[in-house]
């Protein structure tokens, strides 16, 4: 029985985020922007990966423009775009998916999955800071079956 693939980012150092009222996203913490952030209700992703799963055309899935604001230097950094995933599941509900063609999924609201097909457009695509784990194998600190997106030709990119 096919499951879906847990999306993440291969960095850990991420800042904690609010979303403020006006829908921008208060850092208040330290860490960099990872081309990848995903939390309850939004996933945030670099324009490259956005306009690249824009050109997809997948369904239940739109984009639109986030600002990351910086309260201690007041700057404003415009460098994602907000995708909002409208295929919902639960984790009872994971052994009983449709995973046909190219989906993004999100589980509670929270996690961020895709089908087997968009995972392997996603590794052709020189995405390498992605990572996949299939069903819930990376949950609860199993690394164990995390696979690296690749990026053809660069060693150690495996």
């Amino acid at each position: 029985m096919k499951l879906p693939w847990h999306l993440e980012c291969d960095q850990s150092q991420t800042p904690t985020l609010f979303e403020l009222s006006d829908g921008r996203f208060q850092v208040v913490s330290h860490g960099q922007l990872a081309p990848l952030m995903g939390g309850y209700g939004y996933l945030l992703v670099e324009k490259r990966l956005a306009d690249f799963l824009a050109s997809l055309k997948l369904e239940r899935v739109s984009y639109e423009p986030v600002a990351f604001f910086f309260p201690f230097t007041g700057e404003e950094v415009r460098t994602h775009v907000r995708i909002r995933v409208s295929q919902f599941f639960t984790a009872q509900d994971l052994r009983g998916l449709a995973l046909d063609g190219l989906r993004l999924m999100t589980m509670n609201d929270r996690y961020y999955f895709v089908s087997e097909e968009l995972k392997g457009e996603l590794e052709q695509s020189g995405f390498a800071y992605l990572q996949f784990s299939e069903g819930l194998t990376g949950f609860g600190g199993s690394a164990a079956h995390t696979v690296r997106a690749t990026r053809p030709g660069v060693p150690g990119n495996t």
